[in-house]
Formats: C-alpha cells, sequence, structure tokens
C-alpha cells in the first residue's frame, strides 16, 4: 500500500503544476460532528456505522450537510479489514430558496492497522461510486450525476502518557488524506482534495474514544484553477465493541 500513496503523491503534484496559474481560492470555516460505531461479531465478520454532521458559515452558523454510512466489515486478520458500505448525503443549500441535494455513495475500502508499542498507525484505501443529485435553477432535478473517487490515508497514534491507548490516556493524532476524481464528469479536478488533521485521541475506556482537533481541507473544484480552502474544527466519538466470547 506504501507504493500506492507513492502513485498518488505524483499524480497529486503534477494536478498542482497544471493548476498554479491564477488561482482563485475560497475561504471558509466549519465544524464536524462525528460518531463512529465499528463492531466485531465473529472472527470474520463486523458492521461499520458513521454517522457526520457539518456545520459552516463561521464554524456553526449554518448546516451544511449531514452524512449516514452503514457497511459490513471482513476481518481477513485482526490488523486487516475489508469493508463495504453505502453512504447517504444530504447536502443543504441556503439562500433565497433553500433546498436539498441528495448524494448516494457506495464504497469499498482495504484498511490496515500497525500495532507497535510507541506507535499505532492506520492506512486505508477506499473507492466510492458516487450518484450526486444536481440542481436548475436552485431547485433539485432529481437528476444524478456519476463518478469515481478514490482516497488514501495514512494516521498516526502517538501516545502522550504512561500507560497508553488505555481509560484517560490522551494519544497525539495526525493524518493525511488525497482524494482522486474519475469518470467522464470529471474536467479539471481529477486531484479532488487533500485533508490534513491533527488533534488528540481521549481514551474514555477500552471501547470509546473522544478526538477533538483540527482539519485543512484544500479542494479544486470542476472549474478551471478555482479552489476550496477550509478550516475545520472537528470532534468524534469512537465506538469500538468486540461481542466475540473471552473479547470484552
Amino acid at each position: 500500500m506504501r507504493y500506492c500513496f507513492y502513485l498518488i503523491l505524483l499524480l497529486l503534484l503534477g494536478s498542482f503544476h497544471t493548476n498554479a496559474q491564477t488561482k482563485q481560492v475560497q475561504y471558509g470555516q466549519q465544524s464536524w460532528l462525528d460518531y463512529l460505531n465499528q463492531n466485531r461479531y465473529s472472527k470474520q465478520w463486523g458492521s461499520w456505522i458513521d454517522l457526520q454532521l457539518k456545520l459552516t458559515d463561521n464554524y456553526y452558523k449554518s448546516e451544511l450537510a449531514t452524512e449516514t454510512a452503514l457497511g459490513a466489515t471482513y476481518y481477513t486478520k485482526n490488523n486487516l479489514k475489508l469493508v463495504g458500505a453505502l453512504t447517504y448525503v444530504d447536502l443543504i443549500h441556503e439562500g433565497s430558496n433553500n433546498y436539498h441535494l441528495a448524494e448516494y455513495r457506495p464504497w469499498q475500502m482495504v484498511q490496515l492497522n500497525t500495532n507497535l508499542a510507541h506507535l499505532k498507525t492506520l492506512q486505508w484505501l477506499r473507492l466510492e461510486e458516487r450518484f450526486k443529485e444536481t440542481a436548475i435553477n436552485n431547485v433539485p432535478s432529481h437528476h444524478y450525476d456519476f463518478n469515481y473517487r478514490l482516497r488514501y490515508q495514512f494516521l498516526s497514534n502517538i501516545p502522550l502518557t504512561k500507560h497508553p491507548y488505555q481509560k484517560g490516556s490522551l494519544s497525539f493524532v495526525a493524518s493525511e488524506e488525497i482524494y482522486l476524481n474519475f469518470g467522464k464528469n470529471i474536467v479539471y479536478n481529477t486531484f479532488d482534495q487533500n485533508r490534513f488533521s491533527a488533534g488528540f485521541y481521549y481514551y474514555l475506556n477500552n471501547d470509546n474514544i473522544f478526538q477533538f482537533g483540527y482539519t485543512n481541507v484544500y479542494q479544486m473544484l470542476n472549474q478551471k484553477n478555482k479552489f476550496n480552502n477550509v478550516d475545520v474544527v472537528r470532534l468524534s466519538i469512537f465506538n469500538n465493541i468486540d461481542f466475540r466470547k473471552g473479547h470484552h
């Protein structure tokens, strides 16, 4: 998977090079509230639930979107799993005529975890099939554009307290995630976005982690030389339960 990262990075740098002239950047501030639940029921099978609320307009004044994901997890090894899921996005447009646009996003992912004494890492490679509703004159058209999106993330979890990854402990967490678009509707933004995140994990207990941190989203729009640069405050709850006998 390390070589996938290098390939994506080269594509990313090439995309920046060809779009470096006359950039128009729009800045924004958002807050994201997340709940991620991952349960394991047997040696091979588990579930994936992800709920997210996004606020915008000076971080909190307007609702931007809600996302709901539900999927199944297959464990090939304890540290390697495959996930298949569906995400539903409700995107809210505010203005003289408030309206909602839907996105249906099936996706497949392979995730690798590495656990060392003083470091945990997480990598994932995710393929998404995005069916995005379009609007005509600020009215939902009930027509859906389609494209593929590939995502690669690398996350590091570094303990800051004496007894790491236990109740009451604290970790520093940093991650980088790169997004690439593919499909006939993609003209300018094969490179979709880069997300850099930094923050902290606080371990409430063995099953629950609270995350607070900052994410920068730098996104290329499907318009020539137009970009979004968004500062995000992110609060998350990770709920992981192993229902197998002798593992709880």
